[in-house]
């Protein structure tokens, strides 16, 4: 299956930077038998609902994968943990967050196994410049399947107020 995965870093990690930290990421899920198909430029963003915390850099990229998305939500969780996040409160800083955002396929999933509830699309991604911004660099035209509406469109309709750059080195 093919998916888009956003990633974001607002504290360093063992590994170093938040640049560090996401590289190192996207290396852990490479040795995950999970193929990275394309990277987003990255981006550094404002933290939404969150007062005297760093910044973050923000990226997405295309994966392309033979796990489920129960399956591949554990995968993310672990290397989440790997690269230092110990705390899933919401609005809280993290060294790695790693979101499942879309599939190719036009899929709407609701899932909950556990404590773990995977919802695909992301329930917020329509209202966050630093989730449609790397999306636009990767996958402009994949259909948000709720709002039948492409990334593109998404992202030239909505008015978000938030701060964005693009961060002067790729992954």
């Amino acid at each position: 299956m093919i998916y888009a995965l956003g990633l974001g870093s607002n504290l360093p990690s063992r590994y170093g930077s938040q640049y560090l930290t996401l590289k190192k990421s996207i290396q852990r899920i490479r040795e995950n038998n999970i193929t990275v198909l394309r990277i987003s430029k990255l981006y550094i963003t404002q933290p939404m609902g969150m007062k005297g915390n760093n910044w973050f850099l923000n990226g997405a990229i295309i994966i392309s994968t033979q796990l489920k998305p129960f399956n591949l939500l554990m995968t993310l969780k672990k290397i989440e943990r790997e690269m230092g996040r110990t705390v899933y409160k919401i609005n809280t800083a993290r060294p790695c967050d790693l979101d499942i955002l879309l599939t190719n396929k036009n899929t709407i999933f609701n899932n909950t196994h556990g404590t773990h509830t995977i919802i695909i699309p992301h329930q917020r991604m329509h209202e966050r410049a630093f989730v449609l911004r790397p999306l636009m660099d990767i996958c402009p035209n994949w259909n948000h399947p709720i709002f039948n509406k492409s990334i593109k469109s998404i992202n030239l309709s909505q008015e978000l107020a938030q701060k964005i750059t693009v961060y002067r080195n790729n992954l």
